[in-house]
């Protein structure tokens, strides 16, 4: 079952790969049909230039609210996708066309990243409960990480006098 939906997830992926260089293809003739080719050329040069100035602050501005929240010693996980969809919005403002760069522009705005964050959330929840992760036991970790104070240090000492059993039992005391 699990080969059969990766085998799902190539096909999309191929053909995504496939489909957009086609539709930027028809738009970027569309456009040019209808505005002419230098005016084109010029919106693409300009588009690319804006997505250039606003991956560079966004990237900036994720960097900063990233490293704050290690500061505050809380997981960076809302930050984390943001800077993913940063650096992807950034890789889809460099390809030439228009349709990359309203990919890269829902990527990057910070009025529209929400969808994205969910889009990106979903996805990665999707894929690690297909492969078996419980989510709830990575986000119990990710608390005792994010809260050291939760954790109790001990150690085991294995009894001598006692065989091993299958059942793992810790006795001892629990000091302050």
């Amino acid at each position: 079952m699990g080969s059969s939906r990766r085998g799902w997830v190539v096909w999309l992926v191929v053909g995504l790969i496939i489909a957009l260089p086609i539709a930027e293809v028809a738009v970027l003739i569309a456009t040019g049909r209808l505005i002419g080719a230098w005016p084109t050329i010029g919106l693409m040069l300009s588009t690319s230039l804006l997505g250039a100035w606003l991956a560079q602050r966004e990237g900036r501005r994720s960097w900063a609210a990233l490293r704050r929240a290690f500061a505050e010693g809380r997981m960076p996980t809302g930050e984390l996708a943001d800077a993913v969809l940063v650096m992807i919005g950034g890789l889809f403002l460099m390809l030439p066309g228009f349709v990359s760069d309203v990919i890269g522009l829902i990527c990057l705005l910070p009025f529209t990243r929400p969808l994205g964050r969910k889009l990106l959330t979903w996805l990665v929840a999707r894929a690690a409960t297909s492969r078996g992760i419980n989510l709830d036991n990575l986000r119990n970790q990710a608390n005792i990480i994010a809260d050291p104070s939760s954790v109790i240090h001990g150690e085991t000492v294995p009894d001598a006098q006692q065989p091993p059993t299958d059942d793992v039992v810790i006795r001892g005391e629990i000091e302050d």
